[in-house]
C-alpha cells in the first residue's frame, strides 16, 4: 500500500494465523492452539486463516464503493463457473465488530445458502488504498457462520484451482493482462522493517 505498483496477491496462511482486526481488542480473541496472532491493517473482524485463499489488492486510490465492487465481481465470477449461485448480505460495516468476521454479514459480502463464503476489509491512506478479502475453501471450525466452496461445490477446491479462477476473472474484468511478479528491493525492506516493528511485535499486536 505504501510504495507498490497496482498489485493483486493471492496467498495462504503458514502457519495458520488468527487476525484481528485493526480497531478489536486483543484480550476478546484467545488465539486457538497452533495459530500466531497478528493486528492486520484493515478493520472488520477477527479472522482464523487456515483452509482459505486470502486476497489482497492494493494501488490508487478508488472510492471505496468501487473497490467492493470490482472486489465482489471477480470473486463472484470466478465462483459462479464453479455452478455456485452467489448473494450479497445486507447490513452495513462497522469498523470494529464484536466477534469473528464470519459470525455476521454485510452489504460489502458475498453469501450462498443464506451463509456467507467471502468477506473483505478495507485501509486507506494517502493517495492509496488496501483491501484484504477471505475466501473460504474448507470447512473451518473456526468460522462457524461460514459456508465453504467444497460444502457448495460438493467437491475439494484445491487453493491453485481458485488462484487461477480468480486470476483469470481479474483479467476479464479489467480487460487487462496481469504479470506474475515478486516484491522490489524496496518493498522487501519495507516489509522487513514493518515486520519488526508491527505484525511480528507482540507488544503492537496487543496494543489494545
Amino acid at each position: 500500500m505504501r510504495c507498490g505498483s497496482e498489485t493483486l496477491r493471492l496467498y495462504a496462511w503458514d502457519p495458520p494465523g488468527l487476525s484481528i482486526g485493526f480497531f478489536q481488542r486483543v484480550a476478546e480473541h484467545p488465539v486457538p492452539e497452533g495459530f500466531v496472532l497478528v493486528r492486520r491493517p484493515t478493520g472488520g473482524g477477527a479472522i482464523a486463516h487456515t483452509g482459505e485463499l486470502t486476497i489482497a489488492w492494493t494501488g490508487r486510490r478508488r472510492r471505496v464503493e468501487q473497490v467492493y465492487a470490482d472486489t465482489n465481481a471477480i470473486v463472484t465470477d470466478a465462483v459462479t463457473r464453479l455452478g455456485i449461485e452467489v448473494g450479497r448480505g445486507a447490513s452495513e460495516p462497522v469498523a470494529a465488530p464484536d466477534g469473528f468476521c464470519f459470525d455476521s454479514h454485510t452489504r460489502y459480502d458475498l453469501l450462498a445458502d443464506g451463509r456467507k463464503f467471502f468477506g473483505s476489509a478495507q485501509r486507506r491512506g494517502g493517495e492509496r488504498f488496501l483491501m484484504h478479502g477471505t475466501l473460504v475453501l474448507e470447512p473451518n471450525p473456526w468460522a462457524r457462520g461460514a459456508i465453504s466452496l467444497r460444502e457448495l461445490a460438493g467437491r475439494c477446491i484445491e487453493r491453485e484451482e481458485m488462484e487461477n479462477a480468480v486470476i483469470e476473472s481479474a483479467r476479464r474484468h479489467w480487460g487487462m493482462s496481469i504479470d506474475c511478479d515478486t516484491p522490489t528491493g524496496e518493498e522487501t525492506v519495507l516489509a522487513n522493517r514493518l515486520v519488526m516493528e508491527r505484525y511480528g511485535n507482540e507488544k503492537w499486536n496487543s496494543r489494545r
